[in-house]
């Protein structure tokens, strides 16, 4: 047993024995005079006297109340107030529906005239009462036939005294004869609660301090896994307390961790490689323009007749050409790449943005747009996310080129409560589950005459914007790339 279940079964038997203890001591006294009090002849006529005084007391009170009716009834206003109209009449009743235990008042309406009904703001549950109706006859009051009083009186109360006699008086005279086994039974009757109340306490709190502690230890050591650098620990929470609050909430603080890290590692990936893309695309574009220069010269100062020389050289010519155009492609790929600039943000509606990207692209064929009526407005780049999204469609009109079937892809854009999801998901060949975390990477390419930069890219823009993005199989048959993106700007008000 551990030092917490230990001082939890301590504390626990100390708070069940000791009260108990202490008015099982005192609780003896207090039967003694109880009891003598109880068959005290003064108490069988104090008790006559109290049944009686409550006959006395439910008479009066409806009296009062049937008064209190007959003086509505028989009363001038009601009279004036009939003539002027019914809302003058719902008016009148209103106040006298505030009198104490008053539920309802309504006038019975005579022929091609409606009833007159209020009822008491006052009056609380109707469980709570025992209700009477009084219908009175109306004279001299157009329109109107008859007045209908309800009232309560407390059910409680009129229950408790009628029950009286029959409880009370009745049993009080068998316990002259018991006095003595009483009090030794009732002596017997709290001991045994009391030591069961104890053993009872003594196993609840091991059972629970044993829970709790074994909770405790299964999070701390999931806290000792996370120092260690594993990230992928998680508790169960089990319950629905404060312990299962704090796995719950250890929970949500490894996977805020794993997605720090994961971003800081990927943006770091990044970063490196922009460095690289920096220094390649100086080192490869200082040499491109001589070498184009030296092959242009050495192809125009030929003036020889040997057509057989002419022909190496023009085709040698070409393929320098083509080739330093490829290079200066790469590495103007390289430089956007290195160059990518921080976002800055500001609210834009997304489902116009998403629209406009797709009429800015007729010639990907099957591209269209999903959006909502109402605006999604986010906090992005508009720049940055243009490009993104951009990289994503031409990817997919790429990805189709070779399908046979009808080619379809789809811009949607979905709103929720704090964040905007971007879907781009097409019907090609999709992307293979081995490959999805890869192609994100820089300089990893699907494509025969890819750089690998543009989904770097693309990724590289979604973290900058505090997004996320995943690619999964697509509805279509093919691939889906999701960015969700928040709403607000972290540390600005939402």
């Amino acid at each position: 047993m551990g030092r917490l279940e230990t001082k939890l079964l301590v504390l626990l038997v100390l708070l069940i024995a000791v009260p108990i203890s202490v008015a099982f001591m005192r609780s003896q006294t207090l039967f003694d005079r109880s009891l003598a009090v109880g068959l005290n002849p003064g108490v069988t006529e104090a008790l006559d006297d109290a049944v009686e005084v409550f006959g006395a007391y439910v008479r009066s009170e409806k009296a009062r109340q049937e008064a209190l009716a007959r003086g509505i009834a028989e009363g001038r206003p009601l009279a004036d107030r009939a003539a002027a109209g019914p809302d003058a009449v719902r008016d009148l009743l209103r106040g006298h529906a505030r009198a104490p235990r008053v539920q309802r008042i309504a006038l019975v309406g005579g022929p091609g005239v409606a009833d007159v009904t209020v009822e008491s703001p006052t009056f609380g549950d109707p469980a709570r009462w025992r209700v009477r109706t009084l219908e009175l006859p109306l004279t001299g009051v157009p329109g109107y036939a008859a007045l209908r009083y309800t009232f309560g009186l407390e059910a409680a109360f009129l229950d408790r005294f009628e029950a009286m006699e029959a409880e009370v008086i009745a049993p009080r005279a068998a316990l002259e004869t018991y006095r003595e086994e009483l009090a030794a039974d009732f002596a017997l009757r709290f001991l045994l609660p009391l030591f069961g109340a104890v053993l009872v306490a003594g196993i609840i709190s091991v059972v629970v301090g044993r829970r709790i502690t074994l909770r405790l230890k299964t999070l701390r050591h999931a806290m000792e896994q996370v120092a260690a650098g594993d990230l992928e620990v998680r508790v169960a929470p089990t319950g629905r307390d404060e312990v299962a609050d704090l796995a719950r909430g250890f929970n949500d603080m490894t996977r805020r961790l794993r997605e720090s890290r994961t971003r800081i590692e990927h943006l770091t990936r990044v970063s490196a490689f922009q460095g690289i893309a920096r220094r390649l695309a100086h080192e490869i574009k200082n040499p491109l323009t001589p070498i184009l220069l030296a092959v242009q010269q050495i192809h125009r100062s030929y003036k020889g007749d040997d057509a057989r020389y002419r022909r190496t050289l023009d085709s040698a010519h070409e393929i320098v050409v083509d080739e330093v155009a490829t290079l200066e492609r790469l590495v103007t790929n390289f430089s956007r790449f290195a160059k990518l600039p921080t976002a800055e943000r500001v609210d834009e509606d997304l489902a116009a943005f998403a629209r406009d990207i797709v009429a800015a692209h007729p010639e990907i064929e099957g591209l269209s747009a999903e959006t909502p009526d109402r605006p999604a407005v986010a906090a992005v780049d508009k720049g940055l996310l243009r490009q993104a999204l951009t990289n994503l469609v031409k990817n997919a009109g790429e990805a189709l080129r070779d399908v046979e079937r009808a080619p379809r892809v789809t811009l949607r854009v979905e709103p929720t409560a704090d964040a905007v999801r971007l879907v781009v998901e097409d019907n090609g060949p999709g992307v293979p589950r081995d490959a999805r975390e890869r192609i994100f990477e820089p300089y990893v390419t699907g494509k025969d005459d890819g750089t690998g930069l543009g989904l770097a890219i693309v990724k590289k823009i979604v973290l900058d914007h505090d997004g996320s993005i995943a690619v999964t199989d697509s509805a279509h048959g093919g691939a889906r790339f999701e960015i969700v993106l928040p709403r607000h700007v972290e540390g600005e008000p939402g």
